[in-house]
């Protein structure tokens, strides 16, 4: 129709209402209607596409190209939701491979919202099993209380619609409570509170002709810390603008709130006017055990609703319809009968007699029964959401990193806990106007009209952050807010209705007998999918798992022991390819573990079991691919991986040893020297600490300190920045000639001689030193390509998958692993293979350095072996070693257990994900001991320089300084290599050398040359 020249008529809703029948009985094929378009190049149907151009690839790209292929994400997203709702593994994984390879065109609204959609389907998929849904980490893991209060934040003051609520909500208020002298406000907004909303309410009221009343603010909030800040601020702008005020903390959730006696709880005076304001939190109270998994729906869900998605994944959209299934046919939510947490908050709240209840709530219908319901308003709602924040943070590039904040950490979640949660686990429960005027009406409550003058200040602060998009309507006498033609948000305003109990019960009746045609197709769809016989489940493993009381009955010595086997055992069915079993040991692992337990070993059994889900997974790309990554990177808060890296360091000595040795070492080997050049390749692990240690050794020398230039290759700016600045202002106070270079890169980008040479600014006559901290590691990162050809001959996961039933998915993985997909060849950890075989990157990096002629190299690495073939031997050599450092964050008092949990959650955790579960090139956590790190440097052509026994008696004096000394030491290598091992109760943790250009490759150098 297009190439004939005709445009897409999108059918209005009464056309598609009055089909509906038709459509449940006969399920008929797609309709379009269809009009001669204006013109055939860029006229009006450029216009209609531009709006779903701007969501795809943003408003700047003209790329065609792109915009086809990205047209074709809302189609594949639909289709992936359709194999999530089968059960199909292979199905589901060739989806989310398509998905992945669309996001990473560009980046935009859509793309984000989708790489987070696809994570939900893939926890969706898996939560049937168990063991490894339980495992596995998830990014809210890592959310902090602040990270939390800074992501509402920012929502409130990069929404245009949370600000224009709390006006509209004010106006409403200052009608309702008119002429009043004592003035009760309460808040139940809980985390959508924002001081913002009182402080102008007290601007207000200060204004008001008769004067302001006696006002009592009371908030709900979760967050003593939140609420006392709060405080603080409205009493000093109270104070300023003489209002008697009084603030009532009440700390909790609104779900959890003691009802019975409500005016008590909140301190309410009898004689007060009363106002209560709500934003985007009733919808919790609606939670009821609707869980899915019970047999009726399960039914339905397969039998009813799964060929409508496939319609839509099947559809052939243009771009500017990619999104657009809005009207098709959606069961309803459950009407009139009002869930009983949500009737008795309004009853208690009706015995107030309050003079107004504002609510403001999310308007859309994500809380229906079935899934794909909830699917299409999800993928609808979240879309326009995403674009309407993109567009408000696009005023200002600085708003970036805060508009990521609040798509992981606030919309992200909500979107995770409407599609993979049931029953009263799932309590983003959103409804439209109407169904909160049922469930209101059935309450007990009667509409408030919003004033003209509430409706007008509302649109007049929407209009004043200037998005054309953000738009406003009313519909019986509330107000909706909109991004285009979305609806976005509802605010009505509601008053008891003090009638006497038969009219009410009359009332309540009526609106049962209006509500009843309005849900039979859905009864009838119920009761006949309850009398069903059960579908059977994706994943069915022959075993039952455990009820988990034998927990309870474990001391804590035998939980441990029992952890440990479970470790063992479950690392063995991965390497083994046992999905059922690796299951079944993950369910009882989670249920000894936990990420915020007292015990260190069932904190590290947690991060294990994640680490170990994500190994076997790996063989469902698609699927692993779609999970979000649990580091703290990934979850819009990389600033807490450089916090827990301050902790570590404050806590630890390693750091501070190395810090320590290397200076010493290079303090040693620039006697005499006059222009010294210290390059720091430490990156992540690199700190100005060690370097402004390195200048009161040097101020020491009896020459007097050198013309000192450090060199710091680093991923971040900001820190280079920083850094540049502490610097030179020691420096300065030291009276050293400074001067600072810095090197926006990675080590991986360092393997060229000609681009170190320019990029390090080496000059002649300076002496070079090099020091490397906990980073020469990645650069063993290979291909693993000594296991190709183990697998090339192999079935792929997916070939057998597409073999099984679902039944037998994890039987026909086991067998067939078994013999056919080794995860981990036989070859031992310390082979010649292993040790020897040269990483190209290494290789050429140790080239490059050496061809400067640096006069030291000092090198501080993990002293674990981390990089063998064999998975078991990896992960035994994993779990010691960590559990040790974990044992020396337990017994640290320098940490509060928040800080402590996050060393080991972002630092620690991310590593064991290196080390256990990836592979290849993804593997850059390859950690090895002193020894094959020598016949490295040997090959690479360097050769060892000792560390003086005084470099030993200064890290002593450090540990005794400290109060370290005792289960920490120092030790030199027993064989007389020149090695410094930091240990923890005799067991070497970190490992310290120094080496420089052989003399002998030296001599050849110059001989060539």
């Amino acid at each position: 129709m297009e190439m004939a020249g005709f445009a897409g008529v999108p059918l209005s809703y009464d056309a598609i209402r009055q089909g509906n029948d038709m459509v449940r009985r006969s399920g008929a094929e797609a309709i379009s209607a269809w009009r001669p378009t204006a013109s055939r190049g860029l006229g009006s149907d450029s216009e209609r596409n531009e709006y779903m151009s701007k969501i795809m690839y943003g408003p700047k790209t003209r790329d065609q190209g792109m915009a086809h292929h990205l047209a074709q994400l809302g189609p594949i997203l639909y289709e992936c939701a359709a194999h999530v709702t089968e059960g199909s593994f292979e199905k589901t994984d060739c989806s989310l491979q398509k998905i992945r390879k669309l996001t990473s065109i560009a980046d935009g609204p859509l793309q984000r919202l989708s790489t987070i959609i696809v994570d939900s389907l893939a926890h969706r998929l898996l939560s049937p099993i168990q063991g490894f849904a339980d495992a596995l980490i998830k990014p809210s893991d890592y959310f902090e209380q602040s990270c939390l209060r800074a992501a509402w934040y920012n929502f409130a003051n990069l929404s245009p619609y949370l600000s224009t609520g709390f006006v509209t909500i004010n106006q409403a208020i200052m009608e309702a409570v008119e002429d009043e002298k004592v003035v009760h406000i309460v808040d139940l907004s809980c985390s959508t509170t924002h001081p913002w909303q009182w402080i102008k309410l007290l601007h207000d009221f200060r204004r008001r002709p008769e004067g302001p009343p006696e006002l009592y603010l009371t908030v709900i909030h979760d967050d003593g810390e939140f609420l006392a800040n709060m405080q603080a601020l409205l009493s000093k702008e109270a104070e300023s603008l003489e209002v008697s005020f009084h603030f009532i903390s009440v700390i909790g959730r609104l779900e959890t709130l003691d009802f019975s006696d409500i005016r008590s709880t909140f301190q309410i005076k009898y004689g007060a006017a009363v106002a209560i304001s709500c934003a985007l939190q009733m919808h919790r109270l609606l939670v009821i055990d609707d869980n899915l998994r019970s047999t009726g729906i399960a039914q339905l869900q397969q039998m009813s609703n799964f060929t409508q998605i496939k319609q839509m994944a099947s559809s052939v959209c243009s771009p500017s319809s990619t999104l657009n299934y809005i009207h098709y046919i959606q069961t309803p939510s459950p009407p009139c009968h009002v869930p009983k947490l949500l009737a008795r908050l309004l009853s208690a709240i009706r015995s107030l007699k309050p003079n107004i209840m504002v609510i403001m709530e999310q308007d859309a219908s994500h809380n229906t029964l079935l899934f794909h319901d909830r699917f299409v308003e999800v993928l609808n709602y979240y879309a326009a959401l995403f674009d309407s924040f993109h567009a408000a943070a696009a005023a200002n590039p600085r708003s970036t990193d805060e508009r990521l904040r609040v798509e992981r950490m606030i919309l992200g979640e909500e979107i995770k806990n409407i599609l993979v949660c049931e029953g009263v686990h799932r309590h983003e429960r959103h409804e439209r106007l109407d169904q909160w005027a049922m469930y209101m009406g059935g309450s007990g409550f009667d509409n408030v009209p919003l004033s003209f003058s509430a409706i007008r200040e509302g649109k007049e602060k929407l209009l004043s952050f200037g998005l054309k998009n953000c738009q406003s309507k009313e519909d019986r006498c509330c107000l909706l807010l909109c991004w285009g033609s979305t609806n976005l948000y509802s605010i009505s305003a509601w008053r008891p209705n003090m009638g006497s109990p038969s009219l009410i019960r009359e009332h309540m009746l009526q609106l049962r007998l209006c509500c009843t045609n309005r849900s039979m197709f859905q009864d009838d769809m119920l009761s006949s999918a309850t009398s069903s016989p059960a579908s059977s489940s994706v994943f069915s493993p022959s075993f039952s798992p455990s009820n988990g009381s034998w927990v309870q009955e474990l001391s804590h010595d035998h939980q441990s022991v029992r952890l440990i086997s479970l470790l063992y055992q479950c690392s063995a069915e991965v390497a083994a390819g046992s999905f059922d079993r690796a299951n079944l040991c993950l369910e009882h692992i989670t249920q000894l573990s936990s990420l915020d337990a007292p015990h260190a070993l069932q904190r590290l059994a947690a991060v294990f079991a994640d680490a170990l889900a994500r190994k076997l997974l790996n063989l469902v790309p698609g699927l692993s691919r779609a999970l979000l990554s649990s580091s703290a990177a990934n979850s819009a808060e990389s600033h807490l991986v450089t916090a827990a890296r301050r902790h570590m360091f404050d806590a630890l000595p390693f750091l501070k040893l190395a810090y320590l040795t290397t200076n010493h070492a290079i303090l040693e080997a620039m006697e005499g020297e006059r222009f010294v050049h210290v390059v720091d390749f430490s990156g992540p692990a690199a700190n100005p600490v060690q370097w402004i240690a390195l200048f009161h050794a040097f101020r020491g020398r009896r020459e007097g300190p050198p013309h000192l230039r450090i060199t710091a290759v680093h991923e971040s700016k900001d820190f280079l920045a920083n850094m540049a600045a502490v610097l030179s202002k020691e420096a300065e106070a030291f009276d050293i000639a400074f001067q600072f270079n810095a090197v926006e890169a990675s080590l991986d980008e360092m393997d060229d001689f000609d681009a170190l040479h320019r990029v390090l600014g080496v000059r002649s006559g300076e002496a070079l030193a090099v020091s490397v901290v906990l980073q020469l590691h990645r650069l063993l990162a290979t291909a693993d390509d000594n296991n190709g050809g183990a697998r090339r001959h192999a079935l792929t996961p997916l070939q057998i998958i597409a073999r099984s039933s679902p039944r037998s998915f994890g039987e026909l993985l086991e067998r067939e692993l078994n013999t056919r997909l080794q995860l981990s060849p036989d070859t031992p950890p310390h082979s010649p293979l292993a040790t020897s075989t040269t990483a190209p990157k290494l290789g050429s990096f140790l080239s490059s350095v050496r061809s400067l002629s640096p006069k030291i190299m000092v090198v501080t690495e993990q002293e674990a072996s981390h990089n063998g073939v064999a998975f078991n031997e990896r992960f035994d050599e994993a779990l010691n070693y960590y559990a040790s450092l974990f044992d020396c964050l337990q017994r640290s008092s320098a940490l509060s257990p928040a800080e402590r949990g996050r060393v080991e959650r972002v630092l620690l955790g991310e590593e064991i994900r290196g080390v256990v579960a990836r592979e290849g090139k993804e593997r850059r956590e390859r950690h090895e001991r002193a020894r094959q790190w020598a016949a490295r440097m040997e090959a690479a052509g360097m050769e060892r320089v000792g560390i003086s026994y005084s470099a030993a008696l200064e890290a002593g004096k450090l540990l005794q300084s400290c109060g370290w000394a005792g289960p920490y030491e120092v030790r030199h290598d027993a064989a007389g290599h020149g090695f410094f091992f930091f240990c923890w109760h005799k067991k070497p943790l970190y490992a310290v050398s120094s080496w420089r250009p052989a003399a002998s490759m030296s001599c050849c150098r110059h001989t060539r040359s």
